[in-house]
């Protein structure tokens, strides 16, 4: 590749950097190149849960995830390309000693057109069959919240950026950002050197590495997480028909074909500071889940859904979220480098805020401008103190 050029560079091809180059050629942006060194989506993309909901308690950040709501649920009426998009709504449960805080999780969310409120416990049963409820559990339902299969959203993403002219190269590593003094050049590519005056860093727990060698510093720990899938048996006639998540047990999960379920932790509620990270090389660690997190998995699910003692676990995984000490991601560029800018640090939750987050970074790199949500997300509100407080519960990250 030695001797091509692009008018911009995007390093990542996650569902993130999709949506960035996506939006770009909206906005009528020149030549746009991707570059993935393995395929599209073998990073997080691949590893994600595919949910989409709004039930957040900071009204910006559920702004944020409304957006990208809408993305999916008209995407085939946008774009022209079929999506499978589940409104399965999302149930979230807790304990009654945080019920105000619901109201205040409810409240926030509303106020963004999220369409969220409190249920009974004979109303959650009948959203969930076989719900385990107790006196003191408190519940909130969001009819809208969709969940999709997210390795196909994502190829799904990339056949529209290239129909839309991006031009995406998979198996090509990018070994170094190029820059001249203050100013991008480009890649060092394996494939060769490309040429560009503007380049985007959304390689997720790899970007802060990357950045670092530019001598741009960011606050994103790699943390190694485990998800697993369980099934029921096929002629048991339990099913799990909703997204839930569940604050007593610290479990999030939603439905996988018919007799199976997509579970993992809500780590927000595991990881209160830097400390409880579980640092990990996202190059070289253990992939599948231990057997004492999925034996705890499974205890756990069974208080949610007691009809699940009987279940087992059909497969498991681990992948390397790209977590800051507040849970939400730095969309930003560097101050000393003319031309380049990072998106990156999204805690797991990167899935579900790509729509929005391809929006307002194209809008960035175009012309300079940052709405109010996304200048939340400023690399600076680490050293000033601003930590976003957006979580459903009241500890925790999330």
């Amino acid at each position: 590749m030695n001797g091509k050029t692009a008018d911009l560079i995007i390093v990542g091809g996650g569902v993130t950097g999709l949506s960035v180059a996506l939006h770009l050629k909206k906005l009528k942006a020149g030549k746009v190149l991707l570059l993935e060194r393995h395929h599209i989506g073998a990073g997080q993309s691949g590893h994600a849960a595919g949910i989409v909901r709004g039930l957040v308690g900071h009204k910006a950040v559920a702004s944020m995830l409304m957006e990208s709501l809408g993305f999916f649920t008209d995407f085939e009426h946008q774009y022209g390309e079929k999506l499978a998009v589940h409104q399965t709504g999302f149930l979230l449960l807790n304990h009654a000693s945080q019920s105000d805080f619901l109201d205040h999780v409810i409240c926030e969310a509303t106020e963004a057109g999220c369409k969220a409120d409190r249920v009974s416990a004979a109303e959650a049963i009948e959203l969930q069959p076989g719900l385990r409820q107790d006196r003191d559990d408190v519940y909130a339902f969001e009819p809208g919240a969709v969940y999709v299969d997210p390795m196909l959203a994502t190829h799904t993403m990339a056949k529209v950026a290239r129909r839309l002219g991006v031009e995406v190269v998979e198996g090509c590593e990018v070994h170094s950002i190029r820059k001249n003094g203050t100013r991008i050049l480009g890649v060092e590519t394996s494939q060769g050197n490309i040429d560009s005056d503007t380049v985007v860093i959304g390689t997720a727990a790899w970007g802060a590495a990357q950045l670092a060698t530019l001598g741009v510093e960011v606050p994103v720990y790699p943390h190694r997480t485990e998800m697993a899938f369980f099934s029921v048996w096929p002629d048991s006639g339990a099913r799990v028909v909703r997204i839930l998540s569940d604050a007593r047990a610290m479990l999030y999960l939603r439905p996988e074909g018919i007799d199976q379920m997509f579970v993992g932790w809500r780590e927000g509620d595991r990881i209160t500071g830097i400390n409880d990270f579980a640092h990990a090389n996202p190059d070289n660690y253990w992939q599948t889940a231990h057997y004492a997190t999925l034996a705890d998995m499974a205890r756990r699910l069974a208080m949610i859904l007691p009809f699940m003692a009987d279940g087992f676990v059909h497969r498991s995984y681990a992948c390397v979220y790209d977590y800051t000490p507040d849970g939400m991601p730095i969309l930003d560029r560097a101050e000393s480098i003319k031309g380049l800018h990072f998106s990156l640090g999204y805690s797991g939750g990167g899935f579900s805020l790509s729509p929005w987050v391809g929006s307002v970074m194209a809008r960035f790199i175009m012309d300079g401008s940052k709405s109010p949500e996304m200048d939340l997300l400023r690399l600076s509100r680490f050293a000033e103190g601003r930590l976003i407080k957006w979580g459903n519960v009241k500890q925790g990250l999330h």
